[in-house]
């Protein structure tokens, strides 16, 4: 299948497009007829990702037909290509569609090719082109109602994983070690510095300072997480969800890792709810996640332990503004989001109290 690796959108052609169709293990029932070709395509950018390019790939057929597919490359940024290398990015998410996503109970893109070369450098993806979904704006938020559907695809997500051992022992998903935790450790130490130079204009004070708390902290804090018990995405967030008129599709799984749901529940309240709204209705909303949680197939987790584990998981927000700020391709709407999620990040932080211990 790594004969169908491309590395270039004027790579991508008609031929090449019937083959990944002509061998999609994923249902091609609605793009293309048995016995028809690919004869013409056409690609456009989608969004503005950092880490890898996303095009949408219109085509029409030999029977008369016209269809459209996703597909994400490699970035041709070196810099963000070089990170997406170290972090792991692409052979995370390769695999997450290759061996994990058709045993979840959420709602994920149909993929028809997932293949990455030997040293994780180039990567292919082609999924389902959700018709009816928009991106989520990270910058906006969303309103409670929009949360109340994320979290109920996120909850099926971490319920039927939930205690999975099978898919904790994937190499794509068994990657929470001390040597990766060290290597978070690594870049926020290092890159903050940086961060402050580059943002403090544009961040409020008492945001930066409750983030350097954790920036003093971070081997402490990373020692002190909730454990893990099922998939997490990591980056569970607005940018990364397709909403319309049906379930919330999730995308983007570059940083999926068998970890705490916690984790994934207090970085999307954090992040994609203005302060008000979480404040609002974040509790009811943990507990109605609580609920479909549960039903979809989790154990051993009780309400209030999950309040609490979503205290102790909130500053993940903050790493996740820190670091990809710094380490790759910049932006002027990354900065923004950037910015923008770190002081709601930092907010959710002070709030909940997730560092006093630390104190």
């Amino acid at each position: 299948m790594t004969r169908l690796l491309v590395r270039r959108p004027d790579d991508l052609s008609a031929a090449w497009l019937t083959e990944v169709l002509a061998t999609s293990e994923a249902s091609v029932a609605s793009l293309i007829r048995p016995g028809d070709s690919v004869i013409s395509c056409e690609a456009t950018p989608v969004g503005t990702g950092q880490m890898a390019d996303t095009l949408r790939l219109t085509f029409t057929t030999s029977g008369g037909s016209a269809g459209s597919v996703v597909v994400k490359l490699a970035s041709d940024d070196a810099t963000s290509r070089a990170t997406g290398v170290l972090v792991r990015a692409y052979d995370v998410e390769v695999g997450f569609y290759a061996q994990v996503a058709r045993s979840l109970g959420l709602r994920v893109p149909d993929c028809h090719l997932a293949v990455i070369d030997e040293g994780a450098e180039w990567f292919t993806l082609v999924l389902e082109d959700v018709a009816d979904g928009a991106q989520g704006d990270q910058l906006a938020g969303c309103t409670p109602e929009v949360a109340s559907a994320a979290l109920t695809e996120m909850a099926l997500l971490h319920g039927t994983a939930w205690g999975r051992t099978d898919l904790a022992a994937l190499p794509c998903l068994d990657r929470r070690t001390p040597a990766g935790d060290q290597m978070t450790t690594d870049l926020v130490t290092s890159v903050w510095p940086g961060f402050i130079e580059r943002y403090r204009s544009m961040v409020a004070s008492e945001h930066l300072e409750v983030a350097g708390r954790l920036v003093a902290h971070i081997a402490d804090w990373m020692a002190a997480r909730p454990p893990g018990e099922t998939v997490t995405h990591g980056d569970f967030r607005l940018d990364n969800l397709l909403i319309g008129a049906g379930r919330p599709v999730v995308v983007d799984w570059q940083t999926a890792i068998w970890g705490s749901a916690a984790t994934d529940v207090a970085y999307f309240l954090g992040g994609s709810l203005t302060p008000g709204d979480r404040r609002r209705h974040g509790r009811d909303l943990v507990a109605d996640y609580h609920h479909v949680l549960m039903a979809s197939g989790a154990s051993d987790l009780t309400l209030d332990q999950l309040y609490e584990d979503v205290t102790a998981a909130a500053p993940w927000g903050l790493v996740m503004c820190i670091v990809p700020a710094m380490i790759v391709r910049r932006t002027d709407r990354g900065d923004v989001m950037f910015t923008t999620s770190l002081a709601r990040h930092a907010d959710q932080v002070a709030e909940l109290g997730s560092l006093d211990q630390f104190l």
